[in-house]
Order: C-alpha cells, then sequence, then structure tokens
C-alpha cells in the first residue's frame, strides 16, 4: 500500500456549483506561446463570464486578482484578441471593457504563418516561438499515434471509421467529450457536446471524441 493510500484527505466533489471551466486545448497548447501573464488573465475572465461566455472585470480588478501590473494585464487581453480566443468592446459612457470569451472554432490555429505575424506584431523572439511549435507539433503526434497504437491493439476501428459508423446509425460505440455525451445533427451536419446543461456545437476534430 503506498502513502497515497494511506493518506485521508478530502478530494474535490465536481456536483458543487462554484466552478468555472477553462478549455483543456488552451492550457495545452495556447498557454505555452502566449505565457502565464496570459494564461492568468484568460482564467481570470473564465471566472467571470457568465452563461452567456461573457464578462467585465475591470483592468484594476484583474490586476489586484492576480497580483500583477495593469500593463500586464493589458498586454494580455491584446494577446488573447490576437489570437480570437477573446473579443473586447468597449461599452457605455465610461469606456468599460467588455469581454467574450469566443468558441474554439474561431481561435486562430496555430501554425507558423500565425505565430510569424503574432511575433511581429508583439516583438516577441520569432525562433523561440519556432522551437516551441516544433516541440508542440512533435508531442501532439506522439500522442496522436500512442491512441492510435492502442486502437489498433484492441481491435477497433479507426476515429474515422467511428465517426462514419455512428453517422450511419451504428450505435455500437458511443460518442463523448470529456466525458460529456455526444451527437451528430444529420441534417446540419456538425457534432454537438451537452455541457453545462445544454447542446453547444463540438469546435474540434473529430480524432478528438472519446468512442465508449
Amino acid at each position: 500500500m503506498n502513502n497515497d493510500d494511506q493518506e485521508k484527505f478530502e478530494v474535490r466533489d465536481l456536483r458543487e456549483r462554484n466552478r468555472y471551466v477553462v478549455d483543456i486545448k488552451f492550457l495545452n497548447g495556447y498557454a505555452r506561446f502566449l505565457g502565464i501573464y496570459a494564461v492568468g488573465v484568460y482564467d481570470s475572465l473564465c471566472r467571470h463570464a457568465n452563461k452567456e461566455q461573457k464578462c467585465w472585470p475591470s483592468i484594476p480588478k484583474i490586476s489586484k486578482e492576480l497580483d500583477i501590473c495593469r500593463n500586464k494585464v493589458i498586454e494580455s487581453t491584446k494577446y488573447l484578441e490576437f489570437w480570437q480566443i477573446i473579443k473586447k468592446r468597449r461599452i457605455g459612457k465610461q469606456a468599460t471593457n467588455r469581454y467574450f470569451l469566443l468558441d474554439k472554432k474561431h481561435w486562430k490555429l496555430l501554425n507558423e504563418e500565425n505565430l510569424r505575424q503574432f511575433s511581429e506584431v508583439y516583438h516577441i523572439n520569432f525562433k523561440g516561438l519556432q522551437y516551441k511549435l516544433q516541440e508542440f507539433l512533435t508531442s501532439t503526434s506522439i500522442v496522436r499515434k500512442h491512441k492510435s497504437k492502442e486502437i489498433q491493439k484492441k481491435g477497433e476501428l479507426s476515429y474515422k471509421e467511428l465517426a462514419d459508423n455512428y453517422k450511419n446509425g451504428c450505435k455500437t460505440y458511443k460518442p463523448f467529450s470529456r466525458g460529456n455525451p455526444m451527437r451528430w445533427l444529420k441534417n446540419q451536419q456538425r457534432w454537438e457536446v451537452f455541457e453545462h446543461g445544454e447542446w453547444l456545437e463540438f469546435g474540434t476534430g473529430e480524432s478528438e471524441i472519446e468512442w465508449k
């Protein structure tokens, strides 16, 4: 028996309401290119967002919450806007910032062209970003190959075959995203995932679907 089995402790109760969501695609990919300050600012915006995925925390409020300077908050929101992860609007006579958290399908792709433009606009070392991109693509490729080998060992179908079979009415395997059930809308030719009590459009590729 290891120490974790012997030690008594209480884990998080995911049934509680005091939770908010930060997309895993952001943490696993974009975070490494935007930096720790932008990660913190995006986390703060996610925390303050309402059901419509919009929020309006002031710059001083975000700055105080994260214990970072005002300039870092402003810089980070510009980074997030560049990648189309958020959209910012100036509202009212006092020109309050209103932030909209955009769906993943609107985010700019993590590729060399967009990273080059990002580096030019914000004077960031492109070689460093280029190295991170190569590292990211390599790690992503390894994970996908590993998943593919696991499927082949089990004698299962490929991701594309599973998706095509499901679309054609075969319900042997059911689709999920991070444990949330999914469905295929044939008339609209799109996938949806059930999250936060409603059906939402699934913004990533079919290779990200979990089949159970």
